[in-house]
């Protein structure tokens, strides 16, 4: 009996201890990631390929590697990722080479140098018609020719470099024919067959006649460049793309009105890339 009693006293006196919390100076507790380091690696790497087409340095990996792993993969980290590789002169590099392969064949700036100077040759020589033909394909091609540069400058936009795009000799004689010409408009920026209207309708003023396309009226070729890349068909079509590109599918109807009057009301291209490229479905979350 007194060895239950006794056993029950120190129970209570200890009870009744209070027990001091020890702090440890310099005690630091390790952040709580949810988040693993091999997802934001994959990230990394996916980005640069994406949109510069190569591999981050060991240096802009680690800055970027920083950057997300400190903050767990937040939105503002990854807009900030995002919003620094675009702002480098290889997305520009990039952005010409893939389009160019998509619209011209792979036409490169050594390509369009030659073909410069091959009418700065020709006008030499020329007089009379050929010589206002060759001073007009010339005309286009310098365009053409500055594009890439002020793309790098900041100078022109990415829709700019579009309309240089199919504006010249290499996209005339890949798309021979205002039909041909009018169908690769509408497969390459919009990634849908026109209509028989719009067929119609376009060809009529490429062809320089008075015609209505996405209800504005025009006449000539250039009108119907400025219409196309100025309609609601072509933002819509960009964010298409865009999604297939990094997503590797269609967007449903909701994202496509939602993305495409982003794209619209800011006419900011790396805006509509970097919302695609930060979300969770991008990443694999």
């Amino acid at each position: 009996m007194r060895k239950v009693f006794f056993f029950f006293t120190i129970i209570l006196i200890a009870s009744c201890t209070k027990v001091e919390d020890i702090l440890v100076d310099g005690n630091i507790v390790p952040p709580d990631y949810t988040i693993e380091n091999t997802t934001i690696d994959i990230y990394i790497n996916k980005l640069y390929i994406s949109t510069i087409g190569r591999e981050p340095t060991a240096s802009e990996f680690d800055a970027n590697f920083e950057m997300l792993r400190g903050s767990n993969l937040s939105q503002q980290s990854r807009e900030q990722v995002i919003a620094d590789i675009l702002n480098k002169e290889d997305y520009s590099n990039n952005l010409f080479k893939l389009e160019s392969a998509n619209v011209l064949n792979g036409v490169d700036t050594n390509m369009i140098n030659e073909r410069v100077y091959i009418y700065q040759f020709l006008l030499t020589t020329a007089s009379g018609f050929d010589s206002i033909y060759i001073e007009y394909e010339l005309g286009r091609m310098l365009e053409f020719q500055d594009a890439l540069p002020e793309l790098n400058d900041g100078v022109i936009t990415n829709t700019e470099l579009y309309k240089r795009m199919v504006n010249n000799n290499f996209f005339d004689e890949i798309n021979m024919g205002t039909e041909n010409f009018v169908v690769a408009m509408f497969q390459h920026f919009l990634l849908r067959y026109p209509t028989e209207s719009e067929i119609e309708n376009s060809k009529i003023m490429v062809d320089d006649g008075n015609s209505t396309v996405f209800f504005e009226t025009g006449n000539g070729k250039l009108d119907f460049i400025n219409i196309f890349f100025a309609s609601d068909e072509y933002y819509t079509g960009q964010t298409s793309i865009l999604f297939n590109r990094y997503l590797f599918r269609d967007p449903t109807s909701e994202e496509s009105v939602n993305y495409s009057l982003d794209y619209i009301n800011t006419n900011d291209y790396k805006m509509l890339q970097k919302r695609i490229l930060s979300s969770d479905e991008y990443i694999g979350l």
